[in-house]
């Protein structure tokens, strides 16, 4: 299969990795997915993605500190996160560009955003 790039997919709701999923296979991504914010760093250890779709408000570990945590990784913080969230104020958003996510989208999603966004983020990590 020929793809454009891989993404990893965080929300801990599997509608929404669901929805995601689809949007970007019809892409031509490919996608790992994950509920638990946890294994986050480890699947990023383990398989080369180029970025991270990660939402904000999970149980455990929010993705905020998500964020942190690859941002901190050497071997990881030059990937592209977008994180994607119910929360659209604008000290969420800011939050978020501070911590050195690449994009906001806010839910519920707008899919030609999803593809827009993802796009300029891929683009940027293969160069």
């Amino acid at each position: 299969m020929n793809t454009h790039g891989k993404i990893l997919i965080v929300d801990d709701i599997s509608t929404h990795l669901l929805l995601l999923q689809t949007i970007l296979h019809d892409e031509g991504y490919e996608t790992g997915i994950t509920d638990d914010p946890k294994d986050v760093i480890d699947l990023l250890l383990k398989s080369e993605y180029h970025v991270v779709l990660l939402d904000i408000m999970m149980p455990g570990m929010d993705g905020f500190q998500v964020l942190e945590k690859i941002k901190m990784q050497k071997e990881l913080s030059h990937l592209n996160v977008i994180i994607i969230s119910a929360k659209t104020d604008s000290g969420s958003i800011k939050k978020a560009l501070e911590k050195g996510a690449f994009d906001y989208i806010s839910k519920p999603i707008n899919i030609q955003d999803v593809r827009n966004k993802v796009k300029s983020a891929m683009i940027e990590s293969i160069l």
